[in-house]
């Protein structure tokens, strides 16, 4: 969990509590909140169905672990929110809902208890619409949240959305009318990224291949007018690296300058699984064996959160690298596993 969010106004609202009553929230559910008393993967379309709807509005945050009625800190049970990866929630939303949902899932601790959040972000690209039906979704549905519930999109929310389209759309148009006539009509050319040709009265776009090594990857948002010439490249790219190697060890690849040497390619996630082999399940698999009585508690959230700080012993993989605020998930060195028994042998 990013400090800005735990900071934020919207952190603290959520954890508000009452004067009189020990641990009992006052914040109500909203526009933005909604409360669930523990997290079940079989009641994903009900999740789902809460994530389009905040999406579609203002974006929004489920908590789990903290009753609706009363609203009482109580914590969760068990592991379910902790093991469910969040790539695999990314994969089922886009099974059923186009465009992807942004959205953030992570662990708090409150007054010793464990809290899950699935912090979902305002959709850039509305309506979020339901593309297969099940028990509770409707394809074709488009959920919106109104004040403490999500429900089927109204006429009048709609229409309202579909207008914030067209202007944002026409707001689009008229910054590249105003480029154009700024170079001249004659002087434009159309970059067709559907068909990946460039079309104009002055011919092709050529890249001259000394250029290549100097082409330099921008944060998508972070491009501003009046700076250096960029190139910026949109689609999914992976780094990709041609190497001698004189041989592969246990726990990674031995680099060397012998021109005999063979020369292997190695993408990221050859490298990632080099060093960090061990994915969720398999960490707690191998620590369930090597310590029988471990619990999944907060003891233990406690002191995997603090050894995740080392970057030689955890490492984090985003989906989608250019979104860090998109799905991800955690990979372990083996050397995890040793220095979780000293801190754990520590505390008993």
């Amino acid at each position: 969990m990013s400090e800005d969010f735990k900071n934020s106004a919207c952190y603290k609202k959520i954890f508000s509590y009452s004067n009189s009553i020990p641990y009992r929230i006052i914040s109500r559910e909203s526009g933005q909140l909604e409360f669930k008393e523990s997290f079940n993967w079989n009641s994903k379309e009900e999740y789902a169905k809460t994530m389009a709807a905040f999406a579609n509005t203002k974006g929004g945050c489920i908590v789990f672990g903290i009753k609706d009625h009363p609203r009482d800190l109580i914590g969760l049970k068990n592991n379910n929110f902790e093991a469910t990866d969040e790539a695999k929630i990314s994969l089922y939303l886009n099974s059923i809902f186009l465009p992807e949902i942004i959205f953030e899932k992570f662990i708090t601790y409150e007054n010793s208890k464990t809290i899950g959040i699935i912090k979902i972000e305002e959709a850039k690209n509305k309506p979020i619409v339901c593309a297969k039906s099940g028990e509770i979704l409707k394809e074709a549905d488009i959920y919106y949240r109104y004040n403490g519930s999500s429900s089927k999109i109204k006429y009048g929310e709609l229409k309202i959305l579909l207008e914030a389209i067209i202007n944002e759309e026409r707001k689009i148009w008229m910054s590249h009318l105003e480029r154009i006539s700024k170079i001249g009509a004659e002087n434009a050319v159309i970059l067709d990224i559907a068909n990946g040709k460039v079309e104009g009265k002055g011919g092709a776009l050529l890249i001259d291949s000394k250029l290549i090594p100097k082409i330099k990857f921008i944060k998508e948002g972070s491009f501003k007018e009046g700076g250096e010439p960029t190139l910026k490249l949109v689609g999914n790219v992976k780094p990709v690296i041609f190497s001698k190697v004189s041989k592969i060890e246990k726990d990674g690849l031995k680099i060397t300058n012998d021109p005999n040497a063979p020369a292997i390619r190695l993408e990221e996630e050859d490298m990632l699984k080099a060093k960090f082999p061990l994915n969720y399940e398999d960490l707690k698999k191998h620590l369930k064996a090597k310590f029988p009585n471990l619990k999944l508690n907060a003891e233990f959230y406690e002191i995997k959160k603090k050894l995740m700080e080392d970057e030689n012993l955890s490492k984090r993989r985003f989906l989608d690298p250019n979104n860090p605020e998109g799905p991800k998930k955690d990979f372990y060195n083996n050397n995890f596993l040793e220095e979780f028994g000293k801190y754990y042998q520590e505390k008993k």
